[in-house]
């Protein structure tokens, strides 16, 4: 999964193709291609995943509603959201789980041609029917994401808690989804912030985003585990909510060094009330499995602020942005 942070995600595994007239809804957030999902919740709202956004910059992450470009001033999501490193691979993040994992986009204006699809209500329980949208991978491995948006219907299950187990899965905050079926159709990397649905008056109904699954336990789409989502009832509160947007970085943060001492330069945060803080950290050297590189073992050192004074070696800095919408965290591109 990618976010202004790439995390674990989950596109669509032993999915068909979804007909557009039927989900004009949905969402697209794209850079150089799309990497995550969205679906349009209200005529100024788009309901995804807070990795999918925390430390977006508005003007360099598109979101795309039907094939068009539509302007956001920033989105809004829980300050209590987390990453929870995996039990297998805890120094991943992209095997990472996340808990609060949810986010509201601000446009600026609003859509009028399309209906925003309708939340779930009530919640859904066990053994429903639900449906997974999304257009990112569709296979496990190296693979491309679907040009179309692909669906796979999946069921409500309860067999999240023994495939993962307590530290990661939170029953109250996640939806666990599975296709039992020969099939085995679910979410792959891609398809984070996508909605998982459910049958409603007739119709489809938001349920739940697309976080997280297997990854967090060694697995590749695919592979058996069921889907993990965030549960958009336990978040009904932040669908209306007003106030302040989430922290974003306009310049990257880097390390500079004059003799033996280091200067963090934060970079411009939005918005400007954001309360801002540095840690400094050494980071060991990455590893390689297989294909994929880990990066080393990062370990932060005591005390803050922006300058640092260090008879050898070479650090990073972290700087972390508050505000009541949300937070994010950059670390600069260098060590000095």
């Amino acid at each position: 999964m990618i976010s202004a942070t790439l995390i674990a995600s989950a596109a669509v595994f032993h999915g068909t193709p979804f007909p557009p007239e039927q989900a004009p809804w949905f969402v697209s957030l794209t850079t150089r291609a799309p990497y995550c999902g969205g679906t349009l919740i209200a005529r100024d709202r788009v309901l995804t995943a807070a990795h999918c956004v925390q430390g977006a910059d508005p003007g360099r992450v598109s979101v795309r509603v039907g094939g068009r470009r539509l302007a956001w001033r920033g989105a809004i999501f829980p300050t209590s959201y987390k990453e929870i490193p995996s039990p297998v691979a805890p120094d991943d993040p992209s095997a990472s789980g996340t808990v609060d994992d949810i986010a509201v986009i601000l446009l600026e204006q609003p859509v009028t041609d399309i209906s925003p699809a309708p939340i779930a209500d009530p919640a859904p329980i066990p053994g429903e029917p639900s449906l997974t949208l999304g257009k990112g991978r569709t296979g496990p491995g190296p693979s491309e994401g679907s040009p179309v948006v692909l669906a796979t219907h999946q069921q409500v299950s309860d067999g999240c808690p023994a495939a993962y187990g307590a530290t990661l899965f939170d029953p109250a905050k996640h939806l666990c989804t599975l296709d039992a079926t020969p099939n085995a159709g679910q979410a792959c990397a891609g398809d984070s912030g996508g909605p998982v649905m459910v049958q409603r008056n007739g119709g489809w109904a938001v349920a739940g985003l697309v976080t997280w699954g297997g990854e967090t336990r060694g697995r590749d789409c695919g592979e058996g585990l069921p889907d993990v989502s965030e549960r958009v009832a336990a978040h009904a509160g932040l669908l209306t909510q007003a106030g302040a947007l989430a922290p974003w970085s306009e310049r990257r943060v880097r390390v500079r060094r004059s003799g033996k001492v280091r200067r963090c330069v934060i970079g411009q945060w939005h918005p400007a009330s954001a309360k801002v803080t540095v840690r400094w950290w050494r980071e060991e050297p990455p590893t390689v499995n297989g294909q994929q590189i880990i990066p080393g073992k990062r370990t932060y050192l005591k005390g803050g602020g922006t300058r640092r004074t260090l008879k050898s070696g070479k650090v990073g800095c972290a700087v972390t942005a508050r505000t009541a919408g949300g937070w994010a965290t950059e670390a600069s591109y260098n060590q000095l």
